[in-house]
Formats: C-alpha cells, sequence, structure tokens
C-alpha cells in the first residue's frame, strides 16, 4: 500500500487544542510548588482567573462546534 494517508483535519486540530491546554497545565505546576510557603488570597484569584481563561477557551471551541466529529463520506 501507499504510505501516505490523507488524515482528516479533524485529528490536527484535536491534537492543536491537546498541545495548547497541555502547555497551559504546565504553567500551573510552578504555582502549586510556590504554595508550600504560604497562601495568599492574591494568588488564588491569579490561579481562577487562570482557569477561567482556559475555560471560556474550551466553550468558545464547543460553541463553534470544533468538538463535533464529522463523518467522512
Amino acid at each position: 500500500g501507499s504510505a501516505w494517508i490523507q488524515f482528516s483535519v479533524a485529528y490536527y486540530i484535536y491534537a492543536l487544542i491537546f498541545l495548547a491546554f497541555d502547555v497551559d497545565v504546565l504553567y500551573l505546576f510552578p504555582v502549586a510548588l510556590a504554595y508550600n510557603k504560604g497562601f495568599f488570597i492574591r494568588d488564588f484569584i491569579e490561579i481562577v482567573i487562570f482557569i477561567g481563561i482556559l475555560s471560556l477557551a474550551i466553550v468558545y471551541a464547543w460553541r463553534k462546534g470544533v468538538f463535533t466529529w464529522q463523518k467522512r463520506r
């Protein structure tokens, strides 16, 4: 058979979304390690805003129909 296979664009979109959120989660690790030194309400508010922005991105993508899988014809 042929070594070249055409993949649907949906695979690449899922990969890009995964990479974007995977990198964003990496930003939360230093914040979690910093909590050993003390817990301040300002830090908590910053984390809530960060996660809120991520949540808004997921909702936006969902409403745009990015997560709906279309069958190939």
